[in-house]
């Protein structure tokens, strides 16, 4: 095989064969394995290199969002699963200058520039996960009591509230 010099944008000819996300995912899924939703998480914020990792792309959007707003600004962490491949779960880190509608698979945080603070607002999570922690709230142990707190104040409107307040605009009812 001939070997080329690799210029930018060219894919290196070589004989080792690269596995795609997707073959490796159905590898996965073939094995019939029992994934905890904990461990997935750990496994997913730990990611296969440093600048892979979930902080690290959150301080990277933090950041870009330095660069782009003068004031308080917002980062938006979004979980997206596969639909096919249930378990490649992509995370996207969105810098935003108004806090976003509550929903599911979201993770927010404000950026105080005068505190030069990033402070965590809430995590909503996917929408079985909501409805099994509503059903076993009395049941959790204590590491997913915040998390359950949080699902109740969405479930309520508390975390819709919050963010028409934190934009400016009044809600119509009480925190």
């Amino acid at each position: 095989m001939r070997k080329s010099k690799k210029h930018a944008g060219e894919i290196p000819l070589s004989d080792e064969k690269v596995q795609t996300v997707g073959q490796a995912a159905l590898d996965l899924q073939k094995k019939d394995e029992i994934i905890h939703a904990v461990e997935l998480e750990r496994a997913i914020h730990k990611g296969n290199k440093s600048a892979d990792s979930w902080e690290s792309q959150l301080m990277e959007c933090l950041q870009r969002g330095m660069s782009r707003y003068e004031g308080d600004f917002y980062l938006t962490v979004i979980t997206k699963k596969e639909r096919l491949l249930e378990n490649v779960v992509r995370r996207y880190f969105i810098d935003r200058e108004s806090c976003p509608t509550p929903e599911f698979d979201q993770t927010v945080f404000r950026y105080v520039k005068k505190d030069d603070a990033l402070k965590y607002l809430w995590t909503v999570p996917d929408i079985q996960a909501c409805h099994e922690l509503y059903i076993n709230a009395a049941d959790v142990s204590d590491e997913l009591k915040p998390l359950v707190s949080m699902v109740l104040d969405f479930r309520s409107g508390r975390l819709d509230r919050i963010a028409l307040q934190l934009n400016g605009e009044e809600p119509t009812t009480p925190l």
